[in-house]
């Protein structure tokens, strides 16, 4: 009976050891080592491990800035208490880019990680694009714009287009040659459905190496300018004395199936009659959301006492929305 109680207590014992043992285990020591075989597009990222005694993985994260991104499959540095030298081949890099990497390491007695270290892949460095706006749309057509900057070598691009971001279409590609500052680039699009949404952006090509400007959109002319729902009201609705001054406030309301950017524009004139007698007049920029203010103020009235006058807001219409015109009426005069 007492030899079992003592084996209990022996087996007891070289447990807690056991268990004790990890516990105090000292972490994994790691050292980012440097980048070799420095390509293009690879590079082979070296580092050591000493996994302390216990088990311990090591990976390698890298990326265009400190905070990496990516991080290589994890392999193992085994359990020795020797310095292991460890390497790893990474593949899909952006040439003449400047990359950080990092080696970390860890085990069941915690996880570390080294110093960061940088290198620069060989070549030339990705087209920089810019998407520039769409100009001279139509109801068929339009005109994309944007810059490019070759980054030192010959450049082919392109324009890809469509209802979505999928695209779907692109431009017969044309060439950049190799330069150091950014290009302005152009190109027409016909054929182009009516009334419509179209996605678009500009892409630049190093060989194999893509860069993307980023998605622009335009809205091409619909057949049938849309009725623009003119509404306008004038204050205060008489004035006494002259100078006369108004307020003409209004707002567009139709062709709400197109972009308000597209939409809301245009410019509103407004003038005040007496008659043939035109007293007085203004003009302003349709707002972002489809409102306008015109302030008018004039002197004569052309009459005697109380005298009416009508008040004549005109919308010009911006290829969108139709032309359109309203009155409103107001007195002048004691």
């Amino acid at each position: 009976m007492r030899t079992r109680i003592i084996a209990v207590i022996i087996a007891g014992a070289a447990l807690a050891l056991s268990v004790t043992g990890v516990a105090e285990a000292a972490a994994p020591v790691v050292i980012t080592g440097n980048a070799t075989h420095i390509g293009g597009t690879t590079a082979v990222l070296h580092g050591s491990v000493n996994p302390g005694g216990v088990d311990t993985d090591y990976t390698f994260s890298y990326g265009l800035t400190a905070d990496y991104g990516t991080t290589t499959t994890v392999r193992s540095a085994g359990a020795g208490n020797k310095k292991v030298t460890v390497a790893q081949k990474i593949t899909g890099l952006q040439p003449g880019t400047v990359y950080h990497f990092r080696i970390s390491g860890v085990s069941a007695a915690g996880s570390v990680s080294g110093a960061d270290v940088t290198f620069t892949t060989a070549g030339n460095p990705p087209s920089a694009v810019w998407t520039g706006p769409a100009t001279s749309v139509g109801i068929s057509k339009a005109n994309v714009t944007g810059a490019i900057n070759p980054n030192g070598a010959a450049t082919t691009w392109y324009v890809q287009y469509g209802t979505t971001t999928d695209y779907g279409v692109q431009t017969y590609p044309a060439t950049i040659v190799a330069g150091s500052v950014a290009v302005p680039v152009s190109t027409p699009l016909a054929g182009l459905t009516p009334g419509t949404l179209f996605h678009y952006r500009i892409v630049a090509l190093h060989g194999a190496i893509a860069s993307y400007g980023a998605d622009g959109t335009f809205f091409t002319r619909p057949v049938h300018a849309a009725r623009p729902g003119l509404h306008a009201h004038t204050t205060p609705g008489r004035d006494a004395r002259s100078p006369y001054r108004f307020t003409t406030r209004g707002s567009l309301g139709g062709g709400h199936y197109i972009p308000a950017a597209d939409r809301c524009t245009g410019t509103v004139d407004v003038r005040f009659y007496n008659g043939r007698h035109k007293l007085g007049s203004g003009v302003a920029n349709v707002a972002a959301n489809c409102s306008f203010s015109v302030h008018t103020r004039f002197r004569h009235s052309h009459g005697k006492g109380r005298v009416p006058v009508r008040v004549v807001v005109a919308y010009a219409g911006n290829g969108y929305l139709a032309a359109s015109t309203t009155t409103d009426h107001v007195m002048v005069g004691r």
